[in-house]
């Protein structure tokens, strides 16, 4: 629950949200204190999948690690295994559009039966942040991680290829605040202190 907007706001009301017991002391709700948090968690949601890639080989069906590229699943934002056999070349360029302003982990791997080298490259609403070189050891598993900072409406786009000798894999994961979730945390109780004078006031809207 969150404290009212304007009226009249009591100590009363600071302890019952923030589960502070009797008696209480305004000095106690100082943001980023025990009680008062200073970040918040915000849900957050993929839309607009849009690009290509190739094509999943048709024995890599969930059940054996094979997923290809989709939203707002398995708890993150964006998950991928995509498969290559007998020398085909794995390759995709796959967009999509997050709904609020944070910073967003993701995390690249790439397998391969043989001996290859992959690129997974990633993209902020149109630019080039950063891009990985994965050169896994024979019958072995590469891999990256690292975040991206994107607003409301920005589009984060992930490109990559590399070839398969046996069967091969591009992974990609992109989730909230770790890769395995759908939130990121921003800042809360902005308007409460976390030193110095202490008004009542200073809660209006705040939240445990």
């Amino acid at each position: 629950m969150t404290l009212q907007a304007s009226g009249a706001i009591s100590l009363s009301d600071l302890g019952t949200e923030f589960s502070d017991t009797q008696p209480h002391s305004l000095s106690e709700f100082y943001s980023g204190g025990s009680l008062v948090p200073n970040t918040a968690s915000l849900a957050v949601t993929a839309s607009s999948l849009g690009g290509s890639n190739s094509a999943q080989p048709g024995a890599r069906t969930p059940q054996f690690g094979g997923h290809v590229p989709q939203i707002n699943t398995f708890g993150r934002l964006y998950t991928q295994a995509l498969w290559g056999d007998n020398g085909s070349t794995i390759t995709m360029d796959r967009n999509f559009t997050v709904n609020q302003t944070g910073t967003y982990n993701y995390y690249v791997a790439y397998y391969i039966q043989g001996v290859g080298s992959a690129t997974v490259s990633m993209y902020a609403n149109g630019s080039l942040v950063r891009s990985h070189t994965l050169s896994p050891g024979y019958n072995q598993t590469a891999s990256a991680s690292n975040t991206l900072s994107l607003g409301s409406g920005q589009v984060i786009r992930t490109v990559g290829s590399g070839p398969s000798s046996g069967w091969a894999a591009i992974t990609v994961y992109v989730g909230g605040s770790t890769t395995s979730n759908s939130s990121i945390t921003v800042a809360g109780n902005t308007s409460v202190p976390a030193n110095g004078a202490l008004s009542l006031g200073d809660f209006y809207g705040a939240s445990a």
